[in-house]
């Protein structure tokens, strides 16, 4: 949760959690890159039953010259020690992750207060999820 707390510290969203104002977005996949001989290779990272999820979000509402503008951020932590996503990033780069919040937890995520959304902010179990290389997917989830 050190990770977390300093999170908060930053000032994009720190409002948007004080005010819980929490979003999902649902995906099939998430893509980062895996450092192969120095190059970066794009990786898709998905179910391994290729049905969507939902990654933590954060919305926020600001109006800028007059002009009402929503922006959001997905929620990550640290990964340094996940079975699967401590392979993704640059060598010299903090291994990062989304935060997925599982079907059963969607509403939990929605209607929650700041100080307990903390308990539902966790690492995802590896054990459902794989990734492959991006050019070996392009087809994958949108077939011809």
């Amino acid at each position: 949760m050190h990770a977390l707390k300093q999170w908060l510290k930053k000032n994009s969203f720190r409002h948007a959690w004080k005010k819980n104002q929490f979003a999902l977005v649902p995906v099939d996949a998430i893509f980062e890159p895996k450092y192969i001989d120095g190059q970066a290779h794009w990786y898709a990272i998905y179910r391994q039953d290729k049905k969507p999820f939902t990654v933590a979000a954060l919305y926020e509402h600001a109006s800028v010259d007059g002009q009402e503008i929503l922006s959001m951020t997905m929620l990550t932590i640290n990964a340094d020690t996940h079975p699967l996503m401590k392979q993704f990033h640059s060598p010299e780069h903090e291994k990062r992750s989304v935060v997925i919040i599982p079907e059963g937890h969607r509403l939990d995520w929605l209607n929650t207060q700041h100080a307990q959304a903390v308990e539902l902010i966790r690492e995802f179990s590896a054990d459902e999820f794989t990734a492959a290389p991006k050019h070996q997917i392009d087809n994958f989830f949108f077939p011809d």
